[in-house]
């Protein structure tokens, strides 16, 4: 059985960085009995100060299916992953996040200074190039202080390209938005292509009905330019109908972009009310979901969207942008989706939201349960992912 070491910033129980972390737990959790897994993380949750409670630091774990070293802080430098890599045993790395510059850049160093034994590469971009720097038409939508990074990521490209950091390694996406963003970059890379593995699906009853007139919908992301919840909150002032509850969940990760959506927040029209929950350990986010109608998220761009799959899961119909994500099938089977450019578009379909009884909401859940149980069948994607991890 062949051991596969994954390398992200964070694992459980970490829930701050994000989808990449539900990628690699879903992943390890549907393909424990074909391979061995061993992760290695930070010791804490990401910009936190101080280490999980009751982890092993600088040792090995039994987390899940896999076995996951904490690595704190002082122990991540190039010194530090030397010493590491030669006292593990592994037959495939598979790296998370091409900017990411501790997990995947310190790594790519060693293997450019020969310090890394010769091995398959597998490198998942996890959305670096997909959504946000490459939406140029869109700054009157809140893309924010995305240009001067833009910038600083387009200098660090050209300068790896330069020294081969990212040559010789498989690159895996998981959408066919991704393939194409990975290849405007590095045209002759060899990519992979898999979708993320979604959590298993287990229908459940909805627990809210649905009152012509009235609307809950939520935002459960960082709250940061490419995730658009300033956009959300733009069509939600233009809503002069019906009562509308939108609840917002996620760390502020932008203060000025945060400062621009709490000035939208104090202009909503009164049948609007807005309100900010902080963030939620991952754990809570089904239960949350189960509470609202709709998610209303008009992200920029993602490559996969696992928190797109845990709403549908969860009887929570998918409010999204077309054109930059993997569900575009699913908006338009519902008809609850549109291009960034048509906001006016949007405001429609909350109004029709809004409008909408317990027999139209019967209707679209039973879409969105048959469409999240196609999807979560995974029999298909199992067997690629064992092609990825062991071609």
């Amino acid at each position: 059985m062949k051991t596969v070491l994954i390398l992200n910033g964070q694992y459980l129980p970490g829930y701050k960085g994000g989808g990449p972390i539900q990628s690699c737990v879903n992943m390890v959790e549907n393909l424990s009995d074909q391979f061995k897994f061993k992760v290695l993380c930070a010791d804490r949750d990401f910009k936190e100060n101080t280490p999980y409670e009751g982890i092993k630091v600088n040792s090995w774990n039994q987390v899940g299916a896999a076995q996951v070293y904490y690595m704190s802080p002082d122990q991540q430098s190039l010194a530090g992953f030397k010493r590491f890599f030669e006292e593990t045993e592994y037959d495939v790395l598979y790296m998370n996040g091409f900017f990411s510059p501790i997990f995947t850049i310190r790594p790519l160093i060693l293997r450019r200074l020969g310090k890394l034994k010769k091995t398959k590469i597998i490198l998942a971009a996890r959305g670096d190039f997909t959504g946000g720097v490459e939406q140029k038409n869109l700054k009157k939508y809140g893309t924010g202080g995305l240009e001067h990074k833009k910038l600083k990521k387009y200098l660090y490209i050209a300068l790896v390209k330069l020294f081969g950091m990212y040559s010789d390694l498989l690159w895996h996406a998981t959408s066919e938005i991704e393939v194409r963003d990975i290849q405007k970059v590095y045209p002759k890379a060899k990519i992979f292509m898999v979708p993320n593995l979604p959590a298993k699906y287990i229908e459940k009853e909805p627990v809210i009905d649905k009152e012509s007139g009235k609307l809950r919908a939520v935002f459960i992301s960082r709250i940061v330019p490419k995730k658009n919840l300033r956009y959300a909150l733009e069509v939600l002032k233009q809503i002069d109908e019906g009562e509308v509850v939108f609840d917002i969940y996620g760390p502020t990760e932008d203060q000025n972009y945060w400062d621009e959506c709490k000035k939208l927040i104090e202009e909503m029209p009164e049948n609007v009310t807005v309100t900010y929950h902080g963030e939620i350990p991952h754990a809570e986010v089904s239960h949350v979901f189960r509470q609202y109608h709709a998610f209303f998220f008009p992200t920029h761009g993602e490559n996969y969207g696992h928190i797109i799959a845990e709403a549908m899961m969860n009887n929570c119909l998918c409010v999204l942008s077309k054109g930059v994500t993997p569900w575009d099938d699913y908006i338009e089977g519902l008809g609850i989706g549109a291009p960034l450019d048509k906001q006016e578009s949007f405001v429609e379909i909350v109004k029709r939201l809004i409008l909408a009884d317990q027999s139209e909401m019967d209707r679209m859940l039973k879409y969105n349960n048959e469409y999240i149980a196609r999807k979560a069948n995974l029999d298909k994607e199992i067997e690629l992912y064992k092609e990825l991890l062991d071609e």
